[in-house]
Parts: structure tokens; C-alpha cells; sequence
């Protein structure tokens, strides 16, 4: 198949996975590079890190003379181990995508831009904060942003300008599990020892696409051990693939799933009863909770037979304490369903019954590298800012499970209808295509008196921004030094320049740097970036220096199986969380119906749930052309649904189908596979990218968004991604 002038074979030669350079002719123009740089043969390696996703992994990129030549993975890397995905090959290229923006802009009409110096962007973006400020007030300020890398600064920025106000992606990703996790052991992440279980259940967790190297190297390490794997989705997933078990569930019922698998545990007294009695909280109140939730019960729910689920929870039992559950990520015990924190939370009490916390083969809390910070005589700190942010994120009255720095982005829109909201920074995010409602998001956005972006490519959100401002390419720039917490031990890496910005952009640091005394905030940003860095690292006793010609390095405190130690309020696991119990909330997990079902006697009515592709990551890498070819030659755009549903519609294998929701309407070609539930559709996400601007990626696709209603749960705020009904009929 040939699109665009892309092969399947000059994709591998232009990768360092086909063990050549990068000679995509559109992109790097080879022949006349070489022509007229011939004596540029030395080759240069500069450690860095990826940006194709949010595990920013090591990596060593070539150059010869001032271009990309390939790259490898950084074999001391914990996160990647020397290993490369697509989208990290692929990524390299677009240091050359001719979307890229060359300068700051400032918006002179509808769709209309000019190119500006960056002194007019600071000087004009400083007098109407300056203004805004004025009349309404530093509380109706907002960064959102995606969490990583250069967080702490943006975060010191708004703060600086006196605004509480600072969003991350959470309530649209993994905010149930952070929580369910900190609420049940003190920490939101626990790693997992997978090399050297016994037994790994998978709830919907997918990290053969929302790509993790070294988990998945793991994985498959304590499967050809001997280890059983189980993937529990409603959708036969890449990682389904790897195991020997697929159980079809139908989705949204996984906590029914687990508090029947708590229940079998206990009725045959098959957990670990030294564990429970010496490490854990709120054992009998849970066994009584979970009487009444049998096996046949947990069949109604979930279509999962009664013996299926007593076998799992006996073969989970006999290979306890090398037994793990997987922590979850975005699928069902991320944003999904309005039970999502109650399942991460009967998921960390099952884990409590398996006494696994902390033993070989099991979960355990990652160590990581404590970074210290700027002297505060020399670089004063913002003053703390009391006000409670605009969405109620951490207000005792509203949402106060909700952290600091994550807030609830789609309330953004809401809040700038309302008029709190009247100016915002946005960075590493792109709202108007990542959250629920489209149209609703659109309407709040253009609601703002001022609207900065920072990107490198004039995204959705971009192309409503009063300013733009470009951040270099990854490989342009420097960052922040990065902690990794995905390994069983410490380790710092660094992100820096591989080669010089082809156009006039700045890192996002030193954006932040050279606008704040426009803003009167400079003060606070009288540093550099190394400066930064360097107090970053002093407690570690790494020099800059070392990590800049090291990229990665090991720092000690290696993990060790052992007595567990747990984070709470009463240092032990609580099956009964001393924190919900003070809020008036259920503390013990418990049944949860979820927010909407597909009507039964309705053969047009299915719940729409989504997931990710290991050649993509959101919206982000959806124009890249290498990564859409590899979905054009697949044919994986098109939307899942079972033979039985699709035949007593009228719909064959390939034919285009009508999706519609109560906020939104699309067409998709389907895919009939019986690796589907029958009671929903699958789609993949990152598609529907509609900036005219993306020219590879606009047009093609749909996104869940696009169905999906203006939604907060009650209790964290998240969006409840997978809470759609859609009608789907033959087009």
C-alpha cells in the first residue's frame, strides 16, 4: 500500500529501526544536504530524552553536522532499557514538519495571525494580565498543563502571578487511580514486580498500547517464567495478545468483578492472614461488606460465569504473595466510569488479601530521587497563595480529594462562561481535542479576554489563541532535570539540545524567564535554567556536567522485597479509608451501578468505550506521517463492534456506520470481531484532529469526545469518559 509517497519500506529506512538516517526526501532533503555538507561525516551523540509520550525515555540521538541522523534507546535507561517504540523513531522527523510555527503570533482576526518579535509578545501579553488582573483579579488567571517536566515552573508562574488556579489532563486521564491508591496504601502509583510473579491480572490496563517498554519487557519476562496472565477488558487488547486468558467483561462492571473476588477469598479463607492482621485496617468491616457480593451475583453484573470467577480468585490466592493486579492507568480504573475510585480501591483491598505489598513478584512503591530546590535568599519563592482554586479542587465542601495542580480541566469552559475565568496559559495541553464536548469547550475558551498558547504546532487550541508562542522542537532544547519512578531504583535524566532551533523559538523555561518582569513577577524567574538544575542535583551529587555527558544516571536505593511500609493516616493498608470516613464519604468499597447503560431491548444502543494504539499518544502524534501511515496501511481507524449486534443492524465488516450520542454524531467504518463485548463499540482515540492547520492529520477519524456530554463525578470531578450511549445504524 503506497499514500502520500510512504511505503511501509521507506518507513523503515528512514528510522534507526531500518538501521539508516532519516531520508524522507520531504522532510530532510538529503540529497542537497549532502551535497553541500560533505565534510559533516563526523558523527555526534547527544544523550536526551523522548517526547512521544509521557514515560519519557532515554534515548541517544546521531547527528552529522547540524542534522538528525537516527537514534537509539539509552541502555541504562529504567524506563525503556535501551529500546524504542514508533513514535520515538518517528518523532525525530518532525524537527522537520513544515506545520511547524516559526514565531510567536498574535491573532488580528477570525483565522487570522501575524508573526511578531517575541519583546511584542511579552510587552502585549504583560499589559492586558496587568489589566486583567486590575479589574477581576489574580483568582481569574489559569495555567493548564500537562503534568511533566517543566510542571514546578509553571506552576511557580501562576503562583507568581497570584492565581491558585493550576490544571493539569488528570480528571481526563488518571486521576480515580492516583487517589483510590493514596487513599488505600499513601501513595498514587505503586510499580510492580512482574518478572517474578506468579500471577498478573490485568482491569483494563492495555500497556501493549498505552506503551510501556519496560513493563512489557517485564511482563513477558514472569510469562515465559511460568507466571499466568489474565487480561480482564471488554475488548481482546494488544496485551490480551500476550496472555494466556482473555475474560470479556461487560464494561463498567470491573468492581463488581473484584468485590466478588474479595468475597471468594475470604468465604474459603484463602488469603494471607498474617499480612491482613500485622498490615492492614478495616479487615472485618470489609469481609462484612463483601457477604453479599457472590459469585452469581457478580455474573449478573459483569457476564463473567460464576466458576470462572471463583478459579481466578483461587489461582490468585495460591500464588500469593507473587500476585499483582495491575494499578491501572486511564482504562477502567483511570477516568472511565463514576465507579472507577471505588474499583481502585476494592483493587488495593484485594491486593491487602493477597499480601503482596512489597514482596518479590508483587507491587511495591517505587524509590525515587528527593531534588532539592533554589536557594530562596537568592530566588525568592512566590508567596503561597490562599484562595481555593475557581473548579473547588481541594475545598472541604466541594471536591477536596482533588489535588493541588491537577484541578478539573473541563470545568475550564464552564468557569469562563460564567466570567471567573478571564485569561489563561496553556501549555503541552490541547483542550478543545482532548476534552469531552467539543462545542462546549470552544464556546467557553473564546469566552476568555486573553488566551496564550505555548505549542510547536498550531493545534486546535492554538487556532483560537489571542497569542501564540513557540515552544522549540524537543531535540531543540534544554529542560528541566527529570526523575524516573518507573525502575527499582533511583535515577535522573536530562532532556537537552541535540540541535539548534531551525526557527526563531525558546524553550518553554526560558519563555517563562524572559516574560515574567512583563508581568512583574521577575523576581521570582532570576535564574537560569542550569541554575535550576544545579540545585536540583545537589542533594544527589551529580553534577550538571555529568548528566549532560551521561543522559542517565543510576543514583542508588535500589528496591528491596521486604516489610511493607505504608503512607496513611494509620501506616497500614485501609481497607477502611480513615480519610473517606472523615469527609462522610463510603469508606469501604462497595457496589456502584455506573452513570448509563445501553438499553437492553434496543439492538441500536451501545456504551462507546475507547483506548489507545502503541503507534500513537493522544492528539499529539496523530500528524505525524510515518505514525498515520502505519493506521492507514492497518486499517485502524475503523470501530470495533461484535458479529451478533452488527448482523441484526445489517452491518458487514467494512461497511460505514452512523454513531450519535445525546451531544454529537459521526460516521466510522466497522470492524466485526467477536473480540468485542456485544453490549459496546471500541473506538481508538487521537483520531478527529479538526485544525486545518495539521495537514496530515486533519480529517481522519473520529474522537469519543465528540460524544461525550459535559460530565464531573460527583465525588473527584473526572469526566467519566466511558459513561456514552451512542445509537449506531448502517449508513
Amino acid at each position: 500500500m503506497k499514500t502520500n509517497g510512504i511505503t511501509r519500506r521507506n518507513f523503515l529506512i528512514g528510522s534507526a529501526a531500518g538501521g539508516a538516517a532519516l531520508l524522507s526526501a520531504s522532510y530532510l532533503g538529503f540529497n542537497s544536504w549532502a551535497a553541500r555538507d560533505k565534510a559533516a561525516e563526523q558523527l555526534s551523540v547527544t544523550p536526551t530524552l523522548c517526547d512521544g509520550c509521557g514515560n519519557w525515555c532515554a534515548i541517544k540521538v546521531s547527528t552529522r553536522g547540524d542534522r538528525i541522523w537516527k537514534a537509539e534507546g539509552h541502555p541504562l535507561s529504567g524506563n525503556n532499557l535501551g529500546r524504542m517504540c514508533a513514535k520515538g523513531h518517528a518523532l525525530l522527523h518532525e524537527v522537520y514538519n513544515k506545520d511547524r510555527i516559526k514565531s510567536p503570533l498574535k491573532r488580528v482576526g477570525q483565522n487570522r495571525f501575524e508573526q511578531i518579535s517575541w519583546e511584542q509578545a511579552y510587552k502585549e501579553i504583560g499589559e492586558k494580565v496587568g489589566a486583567i488582573k486590575a479589574k477581576h483579579g489574580p483568582e481569574s488567571l489559569f495555567m493548564l498543563q500537562y503534568p511533566e517536566g517543566n510542571a514546578a515552573l509553571l506552576m511557580r508562574f501562576i503562583h507568581a502571578l497570584g492565581s491558585p488556579n493550576a490544571f493539569s489532563h488528570g480528571t481526563t486521564c488518571f486521576l480515580p487511580r492516583n487517589v483510590g491508591w493514596w487513599l488505600t496504601v499513601g501513595a498514587s502509583k505503586p510499580e510492580h514486580d512482574f518478572a517474578n510473579s506468579r500471577f498478573i491480572l490485568f482491569i483494563g490496563r492495555n500497556p501493549a498500547a498505552g506503551l510501556h517498554l519496560r513493563q512489557l519487557r517485564d511482563i513477558t519476562l514472569g510469562r515465559d517464567a511460568g507466571a499466568h496472565l489474565v487480561v480482564v477488558d471488554p475488548r481482546y487488547s494488544e496485551i490480551a495478545g500476550v496472555a494466556q486468558e482473555w475474560v470479556r467483561i461487560r464494561p463498567g462492571t470491573d468492581l463488581a468483578l473484584m468485590l466478588a473476588l474479595a468475597h471468594v477469598m475470604i468465604k474459603e479463607n484463602i488469603y494471607q492472614k498474617d499480612f491482613v492482621e500485622k498490615y492492614t485496617e478495616g479487615f472485618d468491616e470489609f469481609a462484612k461488606k463483601v457477604e453479599d457480593y457472590t459469585p452469581a451475583w457478580a455474573e449478573e453484573k459483569t457476564s463473567v460465569p460464576r466458576e470462572t470467577i471463583v478459579r481466578l480468585a483461587r489461582q490468585m490466592a495460591e500464588a500469593a504473595p507473587s500476585a499483582i493486579v495491575h494499578s491501572g492507568y486511564h482504562g477502567a480504573m483511570g477516568t472511565q466510569y463514576k465507579n472507577s475510585l471505588q474499583l481502585v480501591r476494592a483493587v488495593g483491598c484485594v491486593s491487602g488479601l493477597l499480601g503482596n505489598f512489597n514482596q518479590r513478584g508483587g507491587p511495591y512503591l517505587a524509590p525515587k530521587p528527593k531534588l532539592g530546590k533554589l536557594d530562596k535568599e537568592t530566588h525568592p519563592t512566590p508567596p503561597a497563595v490562599s484562595a481555593t482554586m475557581a473548579d473547588g479542587s481541594g475545598d472541604p465542601e466541594r471536591y477536596p480529594l482533588v489535588p493541588a495542580g491537577v484541578g478539573i480541566a473541563q470545568a475550564i469552559p464552564e468557569l469562563a462562561i460564567q466570567g471567573k475565568l478571564k485569561a489563561g496559559f496553556v501549555y503541552h495541553n490541547n483542550p478543545l481535542r482532548s476534552n469531552p464536548n467539543p462545542a462546549r469547550v470552544i464556546e467557553g475558551y473564546r469566552k476568555l479576554d486573553l488566551l496564550v498558547c505555548f505549542d510547536y504546532v498550531m493545534s486546535e487550541t492554538a487556532a483560537i489563541a489571542d497569542y501564540v508562542l513557540p515552544e522549540s522542537h524537543y531535540l531543540e532544547r534544554d529542560d528541566v532535570v527529570h526523575t524516573s519512578s518507573s525502575y527499582s531504583s533511583k535515577q535522573v535524566s536530562l532532556r537537552q539540545q541535540v540541535v539548534k532551533p531551525l526557527y526563531d523559538t525558546k524553550p518553554m523555561v526560558q519563555i517563562l524567564i524572559e516574560m515574567a518582569p512583563h508581568l512583574g513577577i521577575g523576581d521570582f524567574f532570576n535564574f537560569t535554567m542550569d541554575r535550576w538544575n544545579e540545585a536540583a542535583l545537589k542533594p544527589l551529587g551529580v553534577t550538571l556536567n555529568q548528566l549532560r555527558k551521561e543522559g542517565v544516571i543510576d543514583v542508588g536505593g535500589e528496591w528491596k522485597p521486604g516489610e511493607p511500609k505504608f503512607q496513611t493516616p494509620s501506616g497500614k493498608l485501609e481497607f477502611v479509608s480513615s480519610t473517606l470516613q472523615d469527609i462522610a464519604l463510603p469508606a469501604v468499597p462497595e457496589w456502584e451501578e455506573p452513570l448509563v447503560m445501553p438499553a437492553r431491548n434496543d439492538p441500536h444502543s451501545f456504551r462507546l468505550i475507547h483506548g489507545k494504539q502503541a503507534h500513537q499518544t493522544h492528539a499529539r502524534t496523530v500528524n505525524q506521517r510515518y505514525l498515520k501511515e502505519i493506521t492507514m496501511m492497518n486499517d485502524w481507524g475503523r470501530v470495533w463492534i461484535h458479529p451478533d449486534r452488527a448482523k441484526a443492524l445489517g452491518i458487514k465488516d467494512g461497511d460505514c456506520m452512523t454513531l450519535s450520542s445525546s451531544i454529537g454524531k459521526g460516521r466510522a467504518r466497522a470492524r466485526v470481531t467477536d473480540g468485542i463485548h456485544p453490549d459496546c463499540v471500541f473506538m481508538p482515540s487521537g483520531y478527529g484532529v479538526f485544525s486545518r492547520h495539521l495537514h496530515t492529520a486533519f480529517g481522519y477519524g473520529i474522537s469519543y469526545n465528540d460524544f461525550l456530554p459535559t460530565y464531573f463525578d460527583p465525588v473527584l470531578g473526572h469526566n467519566m469518559s466511558s459513561e456514552i450511549i451512542v445509537r449506531i445504524e448502517k449508513t
